[in-house]
């Protein structure tokens, strides 16, 4: 099945101000949403490990200097894999300029942070960045699915 034509059983978006006060209610969305849709707890909270990160990033880099704007969060379950974009109004982000992480240094020469976009690469199945009309970002990870054994 295309994506064009994958059926999308439940899709829910909510929009919050990019400020670390709203990380609480995006990740909870976030969880409640995987856990509407059936995923498996390992899913569920690598849903909500991508969305933490990613919303971090946008939080703490993307309106950097500048006033808050929106952080846009929408959940998509899509039959065969979950769609999870990231939508924002802040600078233009490059992901091709992100230096890999040094993951063989020893811990006390690595430096603090940098592995956000490490971790949402390894969580997800498929990450793609793109800019957002008008400005801003829309970063959307897939991760395909192990649904959840019914009760």
């Amino acid at each position: 099945m295309s994506a064009a034509t994958a059926r999308v059983r439940i899709e829910r978006r909510i929009t919050r101000e990019a400020v670390r006060a709203s990380l609480p209610e995006l990740l909870g969305f976030a969880i409640e949403v995987a856990r509407e849709a059936g995923f498996d707890e390992q899913t569920a909270h690598a849903v909500r490990l991508a969305v933490e990160e990613a919303c971090v990033n946008v939080i703490d880099h993307g309106y950097a200097g500048a006033p808050p704007g929106p952080i846009e969060l929408t959940i998509a379950d899509e039959a065969s894999q979950v769609r999870i974009e990231v939508a924002d109004r802040a600078r233009p982000f490059a992901p091709e300029a992100i230096r890999a992480p040094e993951l063989e240094a020893a811990v006390e020469d690595r430096p603090i942070g940098g592995l956000g976009w490490f971790l949402i690469g390894e969580l997800m199945d498929e990450v793609r960045h793109a800019p957002r009309e008008g400005g801003g970002n829309r970063l959307t990870m897939i991760r395909r699915l192990e649904r959840a054994a019914p009760n």
